[in-house]
């Protein structure tokens, strides 16, 4: 991908509540001062960054919270399903499969 950093700024300069941290996934997890969640979507098309992420902010998503995982159940991404499967199977709950190919998990 291009460097959007600047491009991304000037998306969320009106909105004074947006924090972003420039960086790769996870090296960056660490540096987000964020405590409850109550709602995430992960879309990075690669399977460590979001398994880590899914890690990262599993104890902070608030109960009811839903988790949007983009690339779920798209044929072209079986490891992504595959990993989020493993990791909501750990967790003992499932993934929604959305017609727009999006997995959905609420958090108990």
């Amino acid at each position: 991908y291009d460097d959007c950093y600047d491009r991304a700024m000037r998306s969320f300069a009106p909105y004074p509540k947006a924090h972003l941290v420039r960086g790769k996934v996870p090296d960056t997890l660490a540096t987000v001062p964020i405590e409850k969640v109550c709602y995430l979507s992960i879309d990075m098309n690669i399977v460590a960054p979001e398994v880590a992420a899914i890690e990262f902010f599993w104890d902070k998503c608030v109960s009811g919270a839903p988790i949007v995982f983009d690339d779920y159940g798209w044929k072209t991404h079986p490891l992504q399903k595959k990993a989020m499967d493993a990791f909501a199977a750990g967790k003992g709950v499932g993934i929604l499969t959305l017609p727009t190919g999006q997995g959905l998990l609420l958090k108990p």
